[in-house]
């Protein structure tokens, strides 16, 4: 449909359901991605098939009855989109039924495996961290070594003073050594 739409509405009507789907899409997130067009053509259609239902009889101006009929399309379209949502998108599938008919492959099988091999890979990682860290830590100096081992354990910097007879501000140069030693060696989230 064009703007004017063909001149099938009247400039009232069509400023009104200007209003109301402007009003409509300012207050309802859900429809922000709507192109106001679209929504306008819905409206407009929907009156289109009703107008002439008014009953001039009826105390309401044919402006108002147009108004309540806009609303309630708007509202309709949210009803219809919360329905949307509800719609199921997922499936169940047993885990015992094959992956490929005639097989005997389940997906239980399938998830087994890929399991085993994240454990396999995960622990592969661990002991070549752990490798990595132990070659790091051999190449400390004995007191920075001992001052990993406590801190490893949840000693502060006081306490290793006092276990290690050394001042505070010992501690915490060693701890920066030890700290740019790990960053160098790509370590850097074992020392903070």
């Amino acid at each position: 449909m064009s703007c004017n739409y063909f001149g099938l509405f009247e400039d009232w009507e069509i400023a009104i359901a200007k209003k109301l789907v402007s009003d409509f899409i300012k207050t309802r997130r859900c429809f922000q991605e709507y192109d106001f067009d679209d929504l306008m053509q819905e409206c407009l259609t929907h009156w289109l098939s009703v107008r002439d239902g008014y009953d001039e009889g009826r105390r309401a101006s044919k402006r108002t009855f147009m108004g309540h009929v806009i609303r309630n399309k708007l509202k309709d379209l949210v009803a219809q989109r919360q329905a949307e949502k509800r719609e199921p998108t997922y499936f169940a599938i047993s885990l015992d039924a094959p992956l490929v008919e005639g097989e005997s492959r389940t997906l239980l099988d399938e998830i087994e495996e890929t399991t085993a091999d994240e454990r396999t890979r995960d622990l592969c990682l661990e002991v070549g961290l752990s490798v990595d860290l132990a070659k790091a830590l051999e190449k400390l100096t004995p007191r920075q070594q001992d001052i990993c081992r406590l801190a490893m354990e949840g000693y502060d910097v006081t306490e290793m003073s006092k276990e290690l007879g050394l001042s505070r501000s010992t501690i915490y140069e060693e701890k920066k050594r030890i700290r740019d030693f790990f960053h160098k060696q790509g370590l850097e989230d074992y020392w903070r």
